[in-house]
């Protein structure tokens, strides 16, 4: 199984002054940690990375606030490739309705064109959730999914033949060749992420494998997959499929140290999610798509403990046999063949993630690059 490590660049320390100057009140301009200061910490993960013997650097697209904050994901990438000499590289996800999707074609062909041969780049894809970022591209939230399903059909012809003729109601393009000219076909390192059941549908009519990364729980998580296992074999596209999956992870010596890490930094990752999607919020059942996110806002609204606490209580963490233990048997319940592991997130500090890092890389990578995890597949009668 191939074990990745994913970067997310987070300054979760200033949600409290951005979100106060977001609310009009006078604050400082900048953040008490600068965000430059983020990214340099979170360039020498990748190479670590390269240097521990992990498959790939995966990162992430978001904008404007400190959840996290890389705004090309592969224009990031893009300098990742130059200093680091044997991962693949991923992104988890580029946003395809922020996109324009000849241009996402266009940057992942010439992003390949510069690994050359023996590596490679995963493009991994999705629809957004963040009302924030809608608003502050300019572009109107209720035709994501239209957009979305356009960007994918677009996508699967570029990257497997680098030409393309499609006619829809946001994207007109005929006779489209790409320039410098693929040399390969990439469609197969084509990936989507999918929350809601209207999404798992799309990606599953269209085969396109599944990119598993929980933002509720992972029992919830694993019910969507097995879900596009049985639609995707409904389409007539196979009735077994390997997923690409994303946990976070915190490496120590003793359970106890570990325990300490995990619980403070997830709790933090968790909140600085529910922060930055506004769940807390009622605005999902006035936005065409996203209504299945309503009734998951009315619950937190309730009780919000069950998701500040959801990570901590089911990803890999503890002494590197504990987090060996619980990521063989995530891999094997979702078929995934490849895990991207989170190090750093929350207020962690870099040391620590850095230590934990290489610790997972000394004595949990060796183990999980054994494993062999059997595809996810359909229950048939």
């Amino acid at each position: 199984m191939r074990v990745g490590a994913c970067i997310f660049n987070q300054n979760y320390t200033d949600w409290d002054r951005y979100e106060a100057e977001e609310r009009g009140e006078t604050v400082p301009a900048r953040p008490q940690k600068s965000d430059r200061e983020v990214f340099a910490e979170e360039i020498n993960l990748a190479r670590i990375a390269d240097q521990t013997g992990f498959d790939a650097v995966w990162t992430i697209e978001h904008h404007f606030t400190p959840y996290t904050m890389v705004t090309n994901p592969l224009q990031y990438l893009t300098y990742i490739a130059g200093i680091t000499e044997r991962v693949d590289l991923g992104t988890m996800v580029t946003v395809l309705p922020w996109h324009n999707p000849v241009r996402v074609a266009e940057d992942v062909n010439m992003l390949d064109a510069f690994l050359g041969e023996g590596r490679e780049v995963i493009l991994g894809v999705g629809r957004g959730l963040g009302r924030r970022e809608y608003a502050g591209l300019s572009i109107d939230q209720g035709e994501a999914r239209g957009r979305y399903d356009e960007s994918i059909q677009v996508l699967k012809q570029l990257l497997a033949t680098g030409e393309c003729t499609f006619h829809g109601e946001h994207y007109d393009i005929e006779g489209l060749r790409l320039r410098p000219q693929p040399d390969r076909d990439l469609s197969h390192n084509l990936w989507s992420a999918g929350g809601t059941p209207e999404t798992v549908e799309l990606i599953a009519k269209h085969d396109v494998r599944p990119l598993i990364i929980p933002t509720t729980s992972l029992e919830m998580a694993l019910q969507t997959a097995q879900a596009y296992t049985s639609l995707r074999h409904q389409a007539g596209h196979g009735s077994s499929t390997h997923t690409k999956l994303a946990l976070w992870t915190y490496v120590a010596e003793t359970e106890e140290e570990a325990r300490r890490g995990a619980e403070q930094y997830m709790v933090e990752y968790s909140d600085s999610a529910m922060r930055h999607y506004e769940l807390l919020g009622d605005h999902f059942k006035n936005i065409k798509g996203y209504e299945a996110y309503a009734a998951g806002s009315e619950a937190l609204a309730a009780d919000a403990s069950p998701f500040l606490r959801g990570f901590f209580n089911s990803h890999p963490w503890g002494t590197p046999e504990q987090t060996i233990a619980r990521a063989t048997e995530l891999a094997e319940a979702f078929g995934t063949d490849e895990i991207m592991f989170i190090f750093k997130y929350g207020g962690m500090p870099i040391e620590l993630a850095e230590r934990s890092m290489r610790l997972f890389a000394k004595e949990v990578l060796p183990a999980l690059h054994e494993l062999q995890p059997a595809p996810m597949q359909v229950a048939l009668a």
